[in-house]
């Protein structure tokens, strides 16, 4: 791939490879596909799926969807601004973007924001990020089971400060999710937050 920044990665465990999403190249934002095999030798190979592509974009959340073998894009900045679409590319055989359409009321749109899949209630789960017009500190779930549908989270304790360009993971065996770092620019924070999901 061109040399870029502000891109998405997943790792497919089904083929072993580490899959790139977009993201912006010298030549502005784009919404190539890639893939790294990491098996042997690794490899880049250009992939270039059917159905129409989202925006060219950067800064989206990008998560692995086991139960299906996908990978869900949500939100990022493009050239309309910011975000709050949901988008599929189906890995196996001949890869395939779909867009997705939930049901709920969505998450605002932003980007800077960081996503899981919570592997224990099947679902996507947003926090933070920045909307275009503030940071934020808000969590929304996206179930994906059946028709995928957009709920709000009302978590219990005191919420972290708002915040963009933060890393989450989930720890499944905790069944957590843990929030690293992250902040208003350009006061960033070294601090460590756990969200149990209700």
């Amino acid at each position: 791939p061109s040399a870029r920044s502000s891109h998405n990665a997943i790792y497919d465990p089904v083929s072993d490879r580490m899959v790139v999403f977009g993201g912006s190249d010298a030549t502005g934002l784009v919404n190539d596909v890639w893939a790294l095999t990491l098996s042997g030798t690794p490899a880049w190979t250009a992939i270039t799926p059917t159905g129409t592509p989202p925006s060219a974009r950067n800064h989206a959340g990008t998560i692995y969807d086991p139960a299906r073998g996908r990978m869900l894009v949500f939100g990022g900045w493009d050239e309309l601004g910011t975000r709050n679409d949901v988008w599929a590319l189906s890995l196996a055989g001949t890869p395939e973007w779909t867009s997705l359409a939930p049901t709920g009321t969505p998450p605002s749109a932003r980007y800077l924001h960081s996503v899981i899949h919570d592997s224990v209630r099947d679902r996507l789960v947003v926090f933070g990020g920045h909307d275009g017009v503030g940071y934020r500190n808000d969590v929304w779930a996206l179930s994906l089971a059946g028709t995928p549908a957009w709920s709000v989270l009302t978590p219990d304790g005191t919420l972290p400060n708002v915040r963009a360009l933060h890393s989450a993971i989930q720890d499944p065996v905790r069944d957590r999710m843990v929030v690293f770092g992250g902040g208003k620019y350009p006061a960033y924070v070294n601090e460590v937050w756990m969200f149990w999901p209700a």
